[in-house]
């Protein structure tokens, strides 16, 4: 049997529906991370976090909507199904590729700003990943204009529109990809920095894992299986833009949990003596390096979640000179009150 941009379409919001219901558990677990931290949430979590939620809901219900219409608004009419989706200057369909365009540029501007707080918020490193998301920004709102002057009858696939919509997806993924790469290496590198302090070898999964949800490789992955399905004129591809919403959110309410329990980079809050960045580790253990023998730090074996507690027993005056004031303060602290602190590493 033949897939039909109708069946396409009634599949997609089958698929939307089911991921939206994985999406909702991963939400509120989302939610409940960030309302139970002891330091206040940063704001661009709880911003993203709130806002994918309200817009994929949005994509949800307008995907139902249009459902219900084109296969129940005028059953009379042959193939009205076909003809439905076939008009797309309709208002449900300019208003379901908006809010689709919002849920990817939010996405987009979460992973793009991870990516510049991992780097040390590094803004050379970020010039071109901006750069792409400025011009997805302009494609994005061109896409949405031009649906408003598509006339019923014009090939998705072969028109303009396609021009406007390969080109949204190909600058995303390009963005993605390259912010994947960004994440993907330095958590590596943060890695390989924490390795000594670890007893015994992580297996290869339990190092890939994080790698693979804090990147958003997966979303990443699903933009090239999008653009794949676009390119060779498939009506699937129906199938992936339905469900992608819900996807999205998924992924990137999964890496917001990981930075809220504090398993991850990204957040710039620190409680309770924990500090999240590999420099800062690595300031550490130069500064505990000019410590007497007699009075070095004692290194316990990891915490659950692979963090590393850092004990400093005994008094010591030391000056830690080109060390950031917020570490030098916290070693001073640790020193002068004789009491142990750690300090976790992701």
């Amino acid at each position: 049997m033949t897939l039909t941009i109708p069946m396409a379409e009634l599949i997609g919001v089958f698929v939307e529906s089911l991921a939206y219901g994985i999406y909702l558990m991963v939400f509120n677990q989302c939610m409940s991370v960030l309302r139970k931290r002891h330091s206040r949430p940063s704001d661009y979590l709880v911003g993203t976090a709130v806002s994918l939620f309200i817009l994929i809901t949005a994509h949800l219900v307008v995907d139902i909507l249009r459902n219900m219409q084109a296969f129940t608004a005028d059953e009379a009419e042959p193939n009205y199904p076909s003809i439905y989706y076939g008009t797309f200057d309709t208002w449900q369909n300019i208003l379901k590729s908006s809010l689709y365009v919002a849920v990817t540029l939010v996405s987009d501007a979460f992973i793009l700003y991870r990516s510049f707080i991992l780097w040390g918020r590094n803004y050379l490193i970020a010039t071109f990943p901006f750069l792409l998301f400025i011009a997805d920004i302009a494609i994005g709102v061109f896409w949405v204009y031009t649906l408003s002057l598509v006339v019923p009858g014009e090939d998705v696939f072969a028109d303009a529109l396609s021009v406007r919509v390969k080109t949204f997806y190909s600058i995303t993924l390009a963005m993605n990809v390259i912010c994947t790469l960004l994440i993907a290496f330095k958590i590596l590198k943060i890695q390989k920095v924490v390795a000594p302090f670890k007893k015994g070898n992580d297996d290869q999964i339990s190092r890939l894992v994080p790698i693979i949800v804090e990147s958003g490789a997966v979303y990443s992955a699903l933009l090239v299986v999008m653009i794949g399905t676009y390119t060779s004129n498939s009506p699937a591809m129906f199938i992936i833009l339905n469900s992608m919403s819900p996807i999205i959110g998924i992924v990137f309410s999964s890496v917001i949990v990981r930075v809220g329990l504090g398993l991850s980079h990204g957040d710039s809050h620190r409680a309770n003596g924990t500090l999240s960045s590999s420099r800062n580790i690595q300031w550490m253990t130069r500064a505990s390096s000019r410590l007497p023998n007699s009075e070095q730090p004692i290194y316990s074996p990891p915490f659950q979640y692979g963090s590393v507690q850092v004990s400093l027993e005994q008094s010591v005056h030391t000056h830690t000179d080109g060390l950031p004031d917020d570490v030098e303060n916290d070693i001073s602290k640790s020193h002068s009150e004789h009491k142990s602190g750690s300090f976790r590493v992701m």
